[in-house]
């Protein structure tokens, strides 16, 4: 596998354990038990900001360059490219009605649940036909010559969170994250 998609892969593992994060935040707010609104919020704002300006212009990218190439499975590209808009439009949707309801407005709590856990179902299902369908596609369709171009016109990798970390901006889940594997 190219180090592109590993690289991708990676993001896929780190988003998994940030939306296993977000449900048990979820289960707890529908259960009526203590939820750290401050924390999804800041999860939420981590998730479209990486998206979309590192993780999925890369795959936008890997995705244009095999445009053409994947024979049946170039339906499934065209819906996953369509996804990656959807999913930061609910991931945004979601982070300003907790943004809302923190700073007072009345949003029903059965609302606030079904936007979670329509946003955290669909991003699962499109990293697992990323994950099991599309990359290895992918893979295989591109060459060397195809992998070095590409990796010439991707974001850099910039993670505040998994990678050069800023625990200034995202310190909430920082500091989760870092206490849950210590």
């Amino acid at each position: 596998m190219h180090s592109l998609l590993e690289r991708l892969h990676r993001d896929h593992i780190n988003l998994a354990r940030l939306l296993d994060l977000l449900e048990r935040e979820l289960n707890e707010f529908y259960a009526g038990r203590e939820s750290d609104f401050d924390l999804k919020i800041e999860m939420l704002e981590y998730i479209e900001c990486y998206a979309e300006l590192i993780h999925h212009p890369t795959e936008d990218r890997i995705f244009e360059a095999a445009r053409g190439r994947l024979g049946d499975k170039q339906h499934l590209l065209d819906t996953l490219h369509e996804q990656h808009g959807v999913l930061v439009g609910l991931a945004r949707k979601f982070r300003k009605n907790l943004e809302g309801v923190v700073q007072g407005a009345v949003i029903g709590r059965e609302e606030l649940e079904i936007e979670g856990r329509e946003f955290i179902a669909l991003q699962r299902q499109h990293l697992n036909w990323e994950e099991q369908e599309m990359f290895p596609a992918l893979d295989a369709c591109l060459d060397a010559e195809d992998w070095e171009r590409i990796a010439g016109d991707v974001p850099k990798p910039d993670d505040p969170v998994f990678g050069e970390k800023d625990p200034n901006r995202f310190r909430l889940l920082y500091q989760y994250l870092n206490e849950s594997t210590s």
